[in-house]
């Protein structure tokens, strides 16, 4: 009942978010708590520690949106330059093998290289989200196409339909936040 909750809380601040609306980051935000119980549960650590961070990280672009909001009517899409993104898929790419080793090393995590990569590539994204780059959310989506398959190997069918949802959802991100 919980994954189901978290499900439907995460799904309406993805499609919020998609749509540019600045009341996707609170109910995203409430997701993170309710899919941390869900995923300690499935001894996914890093997905759990990740919805820790992610609550950090929507705080962030909560506040920058809500200023720019201020500023302006309307949250227009960011570019990323070339060289700053391929710094920060570099430090990501980084973090992320850190993850793995500490997951092979510390913990029963059953798939600690795609619980660790994913994590590191989640937070590149939800970076760049925060930031407002369109390319942000084909990355989601080769992300979640991952993920789909991780949580149906971990029986948590319901967070695995979502996730085939949000890769339709990352696409759509990216149709919509077209400049």
């Amino acid at each position: 009942m919980m994954e189901l909750i978290a499900a439907c809380f995460s799904a309406s601040g993805v499609w919020l978010t998609a749509q540019r609306c600045l009341i996707g980051w609170p109910i995203s935000l409430l997701a993170t708590f309710l899919y941390g119980w869900v995923f300690f549960h499935a001894r996914l650590y890093a997905d759990t520690i990740l919805q820790g961070v992610f609550s950090l990280t929507i705080l962030y672009g909560w506040a920058l949106w809500a200023r720019d909001k201020a500023r302006q009517n309307t949250l227009p899409p960011q570019p990323l330059a070339l060289k700053k993104a391929i710094i920060e898929t570099l430090g990501f790419f980084i973090l992320s093998t850190l993850w793995v080793i500490a997951l092979r090393c510390w913990s029963d995590d059953p798939a600690p290289l795609l619980d660790g990569g994913l994590s590191g590539a989640s937070l590149l994204a939800q970076l760049w989200t925060a930031r407002r780059h369109r390319i942000s959310w084909l990355l989601w989506a080769g992300i979640d196409v991952i993920y789909t398959g991780l949580f149906f190997s971990r029986s948590l069918s319901i967070t695995a339909l979502l996730y085939g949802g949000y890769t339709l959802l990352g696409l759509y991100g990216y149709w919509r936040w077209k400049a």
